[in-house]
């Protein structure tokens, strides 16, 4: 579990992952070889998985954000849709969800042709899906990866 000084280190790394461990160790009056110390425990139990950069996929030519809704036959081939999306590039998320579908994928695309070759040639030739429904995005009110760890 989590204690407030942890979460407090989570937050500071969630806002800016390149932060120095001297300027959390100001920032939440530890010493920074405590920082260091529980840094290093989140990362090794798995708390902190990796630290990456937040790249405006817009400035990266990917200007298609869609959601797609997938039904797969599930005596067939659940387990090796899911490994094969979690290798499509273009596949930012896979979800296996409750109700009508059987995964919600959230992609990107450069343009809605990209988009089409990846639903018609990849994700709908898989063995095993039956149907799919594509929800385009029009405009993204809020997009972010920070979890919500303040009590």
């Amino acid at each position: 579990m989590l204690d407030d000084i942890d979460r407090k280190i989570l937050m500071l790394l969630q806002n800016d992952a390149m932060l120095s461990q001297s300027r959390i160790a100001r920032t939440t009056g530890l010493p920074t070889s405590t920082v260091n110390d529980r840094i290093s425990r989140m990362r090794k139990n798995g708390t902190i998985k990796n630290l990456v950069a937040n790249i405006d996929p817009s400035k990266a030519g990917l200007t298609v954000l869609a959601f797609i809704s997938v039904l797969i036959d599930w005596n067939k081939s659940n387990e090796t849709f899911s490994a094969a999306v979690k290798k499509m590039p273009e596949v930012l998320e896979c979800h296996n969800v409750t109700g009508d579908w059987s995964y919600l994928l959230k992609v990107r695309a450069i343009n809605t042709s990209e988009l089409e070759d990846l639903i018609s040639n990849k994700i709908k030739s898989f063995p095993g899906v039956t149907r799919s429904e594509t929800i385009f995005v029009l405009q993204t009110n809020k997009e972010t990866s920070a979890l919500p760890l303040s009590k």
